[in-house]
């Protein structure tokens, strides 16, 4: 039944009282088999059925809300397929009824299911609220500020030194940022406050002993000692050069005595490492050396690295040795010194004495530092409590608060509750284990059974697609039980998937060929080798025609190879697909250099013409029917490491090749023209003398100012003093003394009379909207404005105006929702738009693109995740890698603690402590390593077809390294590569693969080409329809008045409500000449303070507050309704949340009273006794369309849906009401109006109750009356 599982997936099934790590590689099946594990589980089939769980006994965590209901999904059809193949199973049956409350669920959702149900345990008040990531930025903006604030007033010495310590710069920002950083850091530590406490002394080290016992110090040894080898390998390769029949055989000489050097600093290594009597080799634990000895060591070190010294390489001219070698053994001296020279101004610019006197100078900055984040973070606790706020991170250290409690000694046991859940739950699973963090580690390890000997943990993931350090994930976590867990049974198991049923073989050769070379445990944890390799499984349709024969021979589909070429490369970009059509290229667009060219859009031409390559041509499967088509633009992807500032280059350029492109970003919705015009109106409403946001409004085309106007304006500033506001005003004629007027008067000239007008209507609009602005929320005052200026029929119209107008649509809804939080205002909500824009929480630019759209897409690697398509392009290999972190003034790691510079604020000078340069070296290898699970993340979404894209310099187009394979690429040599081409160039080469360059004369060529068939096309157009001009003019008349053959079917709706026929019903009363409402006829008059109390409240707020009312109104009750009972009823309904505050507000009690005292609500209330009063009841009606239209067919139906006010039954049957809040004179009125809709609740009862409605009664609360159809 169903899919047939491979052994290790049938494994992974049927394990049972263990735990489990599964490390499953891309497109090894891992969902599919966690699903079918699940269903096993509960249905207890392929095991003893007795021991068969229920659902709601797992937890099942996942990492996206998507997955989490994709995973609900496939479980409840594969229960449902097992009840169908399995009628009579009643335990299966009852899985499917409970799947609904079964906990499959994000980490997150699960934090908050516990506060939800324990808010008590750690004294919460259950009112609480989830904010946005904007309300907490402002939340934490104040209270920085309110900080700081208070700290200057202090006036502590303490204070005042780390303020000249950090932000020496007079930046005092920077402080600010430092300490939240540094608060959200500690925040991926399950004990925030234990783990900057302990940090905060990191500098307070007194002696060297002190110094060398510390991790990082034991780190930089082994750095040291890394460096020193790769120094030995790179001569060793260079002397193996030399030795060649060609080689340089007279730098030998030159590279032996560097040896030697190497050889002397590894010995001078050694003896600072260890005790003065060990002559081992291999650096032994600091913690074990005579310190004093030691400490002579290094000095004894450091000097000698200082005073290094090369042998000069003698010049010899030889016509027998390669120039190509002499040049490639100097290069790797070089880089040798370079190595050298990274140690000497790394780690021994100084001794031991500075490296102690650095850390005395940095110990006070970092203790106040830490000390200002600790309170930072009481404080901002303190003011979500206040609001009675959680954001993410609260919800997993409040979870993590009621699952564990600490002892007298300070251990941390779980709580009862956690026994409880280690009770209910008899598995825990987890997907994407890979990207946990420590929280998460103890919040899931407090629930398990593990302590108790009941081992009860799945946890399933690739640690090589681990791409989520920047949010703080733990891959170590994964490492370390990848590294413990034995592949035999026994309690603690872990199972490899590595099969690939994703990728045809092309793919997954290239993908190994690349990562057995580039990742190594050494650099990011994860040794690439047979049991992390992909193993290709999927199985294709063969492809027919010419591409299988081109296959099959081995042969090139067009283009050839340049003679002479150091690689191979193809002649031209648009040389057809190499070899197997199947085969991954490397596509690199050479670039010459002149000023003004852009390297991203060579890059994309280039792209453009491999699409132009692939689409109709190439053969891919399809989804559906599982046989093969020719590609589509759907089929293709366009892969970046970040999308900023590179999709919109690549879109244009696309386009511009009349490729279809949508880009699926989660950024740039800041940067539309749109959204900015909005916001600047809003912030110049706040404050009109903002330059920038007044520039740009007046600008827009909102207000329509030209450059010449802008300039005019500015040129009235004679002073220098005035800003472009006060200009405007005195171009409206509103400056001092009627200074504004000058130039303006009746003599002036048009275009000074057009900017006066223009200046005038600008200013009365804005002094509108300040106005409106007062009284006015957010959102309706947007609304206001966009309807006023027709803003959204502007945008609509421009290019691109259905995404236009969902981004002011979406700053719409952003209004609606900082209404919801604790702020306010117009001022706030500047604030809060800004603060998400400043920390990137980016919405994207709404999508308007269909997800089966014939489109290419691009998007980032991270948003490419778990995500798979026929042929990927992994583009923009030539940016540079992002190594800010490692440059920061505060360096953080969760396991080396913190690292500050060096400061000296009297003197201004600053430079690198010994720990910080430790730090950054580890923090740049965890970047590489991060960088290398990313790259392999976008090479595994191919499917079938798989091309990597990047540009070069034309002086430093590739050449073949001849000793790349002598020494292979080690950590320190990977940790060099500033961008992803600088990896996968050399690996690429070194197997032998294909690379294709393209010039710009041969793009060029290319465009040319293409121009010259477009326009030879369009000749022969224009020739064929010049040949017979009237036949081809009458044939297009004739299509376009050929009628619409179902032109009488216009109207017709599959669904439509009660009130739109209704409301038809009228407008074709109306046609005919009935006069429904005689203008002559008016509303009574009503006193004034009845129409204030009326008019703040819309017509239907108040209709909807009357109906919800009476909806839960207790008419049962046996009273003599008052209009203060009915006061308190309300007010009860208030307090349980059963009626809003707005709701409660429209209500008028002495229209419920009148109400309540008529025989309608008598009748009512004696139906609700015996449980026959009904009330707001939904219903569907089926009804031919003839019954709507005599022209609609009787064999259409259309659905009507409506919801009955109330009904209520008596023994000769069904009196039906209607309630009505329309304000009208005439009983009749109400009667027209709605007698159709009564008519269709009459017909929907009677199908419903099969009883007849004996009457049909509205009650119009305007005139108090009850009125009978």
């Amino acid at each position: 039944m169903g899919m047939k599982f491979t052994e290790d997936q049938q494994r992974v099934i049927d394990l049972r009282n263990c735990n489990i790590l599964v490390s499953a590689a891309a497109g090894s099946g891992k969902t599919a088999v966690l699903v079918e594990r699940i269903v096993e589980l509960v249905s207890g089939s392929g095991c003893d059925s007795a021991r068969a769980v229920d659902i709601d006994r797992l937890l099942i965590v996942t990492f996206t809300n998507a997955a989490a209901a994709q995973m609900r999904e496939r479980i409840t059809k594969a229960l449902s397929d097992r009840v169908e193949a399995e009628p009579d199973n009643e335990h299966i049956k009852k899985q499917l009824m409970l799947i609904h409350n079964a906990k499959i669920m994000t980490i997150h959702s699960f934090c908050l299911y516990l506060i939800k149900n324990h808010f008590n345990d750690i004294g919460l008040d259950p009112d609480f609220r989830t904010a946005d990531e904007g309300e907490i930025r402002l939340l934490k903006q104040e209270v920085l500020s309110e900080l700081l604030e208070e700290q200057f007033a202090l006036g502590r010495q303490e204070f005042t030194d780390c303020v000249e310590y950090f932000a020496y710069d007079g930046r005092e920002k920077r402080l600010e940022e430092l300490i939240e950083r540094l608060y959200t850091f500690s925040g991926s530590y399950p004990f925030p406050e234990k783990w900057l406490r302990q940090h905060r002394m990191d500098y307070h080290l007194e002696t060297f002993e002190e110094l060398v016992k510390t991790e990082w110090f034991a780190g930089m040894m082994q750095e040291i000692s890394a460096l020193l080898q790769e120094c030995k390998e790179q001569e060793k390769a260079a002397l193996k050069v030399c030795e060649e029949p060609d080689g340089p055989y007279f730098y030998a000489v030159a590279l032996e005595q560097d040896q030697e050097l190497i050889a002397g600093l590894e010995q001078e290594l050694a003896r600072a490492a260890m005790p003065a009597s060990c002559e081992s080799q291999q650096p032994a634990s600091p913690a074990e050396t005579d310190t004093s000895a030691a400490e002579d060591a290094f000095e004894a070190l450091a000097a000698r690295v200082q005073g290094i010294s090369y042998a000069r390489m003698a010049p010899k001219k030889d016509d027998s040795v390669s120039a190509e070698k002499r040049e490639l053994v100097k290069a790797m001296r070089e880089r040798v010194k370079s190595l050298l020279g990274t140690l000497s101004e790394k780690y021994f610019a100084s001794g031991p004495k500075q490296w102690l006197a650095e850390c005395r100078q940095a110990d006070a900055a970092l203790c106040e530092l830490v000390d200002l984040a600790l309170l930072f973070g009481e404080r901002l606790t303190e003011k979500k409590r206040e609001k009675n706020l959680l954001d993410f991170e609260d919800m997993e250290h409040l979870a993590l608060q009621i699952l564990l409690r600490e002892e007298e000694n300070g251990q941390m046991v779980p709580s009862d509750t956690a026994l409880e859940y280690r009770e209910q739950f008899a598995e825990i699973l987890i997907d994407e284990y890979q990207d946990s963090n420590l929280v998460q580690e103890f919040l899931l390890q407090s629930i398990s059974g593990e302590d108790d000997g009941r081992f009860n943990r799945f946890m399933v993931g690739d640690v090589k697609q681990s791409i989520y350090k920047f949010r703080l994930a733990r891959p170590e976590l994964f490492l370390e039980k990848f590294a413990t867990y034995q592949k035999e049974d026994g309690s603690c198991v872990r199972v490899d998937l590595k099969q690939n049923f994703r990728s045809r073989h092309e793919v997954t050769d290239c993908v190994n060929d690349l990562f057995l070379q580039l990742m190594h445990r050494e650099l990011g944890g994860v040794e690439y080798d047979a049991d992390a390799a992909l193993y290709p499984a999927a199985q294709f349709p063969e492809a027919d025609g010419e591409a299988a024969d081109a296959r099959e021979k081995g042969v090139a589909l067009g283009g050839e190879e340049k003679q002479g070429s150091a690689v191979p490369v193809s002649t031209a970009c648009e040389a057809s697909i190499a070899r197997s059509p199947y085969e991954p290229e490397l596509c690199i667009a050479a670039i010459s250099g002149e000023k003004g060219e852009d390297p991203k859009e060579l890059e994309a031409k280039m792209i453009a013409g491999k699409i132009r390559e692939i689409v109709g041509k190439l053969p891919v499967r399809d989804s559906e029917s599982g046989q093969l088509r020719p590609a589509r633009y759907q089929d293709i992807v366009i892969l970046l490491r970040t999308t900023s500032g590179w999709d919109e280059t690549f879109k244009k350029i696309l386009e511009e090749n009349a490729i279809p492109v949508f880009v699926t970003s989660k950024t740039g919705y800041f940067a539309a023209t749109e959204v900015q015009t909005v916001l600047n109106f809003l912030r110049v409403l706040n404050n009109p003398l903002q330059e920038i946001p007044l520039f740009g409004v007046l600008k827009s085309v909102l207000f329509g100012f030209s450059d010449a106007q802008l300039a005019t304006l500015r040129a009235l500033d004679e002073t220098g003093k005035r800003c472009l506001y006060d200009c405007v005003k005195l171009a409206a004629g509103e400056g001092e003394s009627g200074e504004g007027s000058v130039g303006y008067g009746s003599g002036s000239n048009g275009a000074d009379a057009s900017l006066r007008e223009k200046c005038c209507s600008f200013l009365a609009f804005l002094n509108r909207y300040r106005e409106y602005a007062v009284y006015l929320p957010i959102h309706k005052l947007m609304e206001q404005f966009l309807e006023e200026t027709g803003y959204l029929y502007t945008v609509s119209a421009l290019p691109g105006g259905v995404q236009r107008r969902i981004n002011v649509e979406m700053l719409l809804t952003r209004a609606e929702s900082f209404e919801k939080t604790s702020y306010s205002g117009l001022f706030h909500f500047i604030r809060y738009m800004e603060q998400l824009e400043k920390y990137d929480i980016d919405y994207g630019e709404t999508g308007a693109s269909d997800e089966n759209a014939d489109v290419v897409r691009i998007m980032s690697i991270h948003k490419s995740k778990g995500l798979e398509f026929p042929v990927c392009f992994v583009s923009g290999l030539s940016k540079r890698f992002n190594r800010q972190d490692s440059v920061a003034p505060v360096l953080m790691d969760m396991d080396l603690g913190l690292a500050i510079d060096w400061v000296d604020p009297t003197a201004r000078i600053r430079h690198t402590t010994l720990k910080k340069n430790v730090l950054a070296r580890k923090l740049n290898a965890d970047s590489m390593g991060e960088e290398l699970r990313v790259l392999y993340v976008a090479l595994t979404r191919a499917e079938e077809k798989l091309i990597l894209t990047g540009t070069c310099k034309e002086d430093k187009l590739p050449q073949e390294d001849a000793v790349q394979g002598a020494y292979g690429y080690s950590a320190l040599r990977l940790q060099e590569a500033s961008s992803y081409y600088d990896l996968v160039l050399p690996a690429w080469q070194s197997v032998g693969r294909r690379l294709q360059i393209c010039t710009q004369e041969e793009l060029l060529q290319a465009e040319l080409v293409r121009a010259s068939l477009g326009y030879n096309s369009r000749q022969k157009l224009f020739e064929e329809a010049g040949k017979e001009p009237e036949a081809a003019e009458l044939a297009l008349c004739e299509r376009l008045q050929k009628p619409y053959a179902h032109e009488n079917l216009a109207g017709l709706f599959v669904k439509t409500t009660v009130s739109e026929l209704k409301k038809e019903g009228m407008q074709e009363e109306a046609a005919e000449g009935l006069e429904l409402f005689p203008e002559e006829e008016v509303v009574p008059y009503l006193p004034q303070f009845v129409r204030e109390q009326e008019e703040t409240v819309s017509g239907t707020t108040r209709g909807s507050a009357y109906h919800r009312l009476l909806e839960i109104f207790p008419f049962e009750r046996q009273e003599t309704w008052t209009a203060e009972k009915i006061r308190t009823v309300i007010e009860e309904y208030k307090a349980d949340r059963r009626l809003s505050e707005e709701y409660a507000a429209a209500i008028n009690v002495y229209k419920i009273r009148a109400f309540l005292q008529t025989p309608l609500a008598a009748r009512m209330a004696k139906a609700a006794r015996s449980n026959r009063l009904h009330r707001e009841q939904p219903f569907v009606l089926g009804l031919s369309a003839n019954r709507l239209n005599t022209d609609f067919p009787e064999d259409e139906t259309v659905l009507i849906q409506g919801i009955i006010d109330v009904y209520l039954e008596e023994e000769d049957g069904i009196v039906l009401a209607d309630y009505k809040t329309d304000l009208v004179k005439d009983p009749k009125e109400l009667i027209l109006r709605y007698r159709v809709q009564l008519d269709y609740y009459e017909e929907a009862l009677v199908r419903l109750t099969g009883k007849c409605v004996k009457e049909k009664l509205i009650y119009s609360f305007g005139l108090e009356q009850e009125i009978t159809l």
